[in-house]
């Protein structure tokens, strides 16, 4: 059993170690998900205004990145890999875009691979054999981007109505109204080839 795990049983007091891990004293730890393998990976901001993200393993502390305006993040079964999406700064916008953002894909030494999207990113999944990864837009478009473990996108698929969150499970993509796990509703379900099923 891992060091956090022997430890900290509850949520609580998780969150309190890994904000002393990862922050010290200049940020403060907002979120965390949890592998079975005792892999931690925490998000949190900085007092400087960024966003950081870390990845943690037996109190030891793998990697730590900096990022702007994270909005959602997913860590996969096998820990080898996780997703970070992101909404653009105003800096960033090319000419004639409103909004955009960035999905990384982070390996588990830390080395990142950016892809750049025409929309904001909302939330995102990865697919429990670790080799698919979706991500929901939203602004000017909402949408489905479907990936592989590379970073090569599979398709995308564009809604005329409001869509959250998204969970891809063995069969089939779940898509939700809302990406918060608490207060969404199914609202429809694609295949792998972003096909509505029936």
């Amino acid at each position: 059993m891992g060091f956090l795990k022997k430890l900290f049983k509850n949520s609580e007091q998780k969150k309190e170690i890994l904000n002393k891990l990862v922050f010290q004293d200049s940020g403060i730890l907002t979120n965390f998900v949890e592998s079975k393998d005792n892999y931690f990976l925490a998000v949190g901001k900085e007092m400087g205004g960024k966003d950081s993200v870390a990845l943690i393993k037996d109190n030891k502390m793998l990697w730590k990145n900096k990022f702007d305006n994270i909005v959602h993040f997913a860590l996969s079964t096998d820990n080898s890999y996780c997703v970070i999406v992101t909404q653009l700064q105003k800096k960033e916008m090319p000419t004639g875009y409103r909004s955009g953002g960035h999905i990384y894909l982070i390996n588990k030494e830390g080395k990142i691979k950016d892809i750049k999207i025409p929309c904001d990113g909302l939330s995102c999944s990865i697919s429990p054999d670790c080799k698919n990864l979706g991500v929901i837009t939203m602004g000017p478009e909402w949408g489905v981007y479907y990936f592989d473990n590379k970073g090569k996108i599979l398709w995308k698929k564009r809604f005329d109505s409001r869509i959250g969150g998204i969970e891809i499970l063995k069969d089939y993509i779940q898509i939700y109204d809302k990406m918060h796990k608490e207060t969404r509703k199914e609202i429809m379900r694609l295949n792998n080839n972003g096909e509505i099923e029936k």
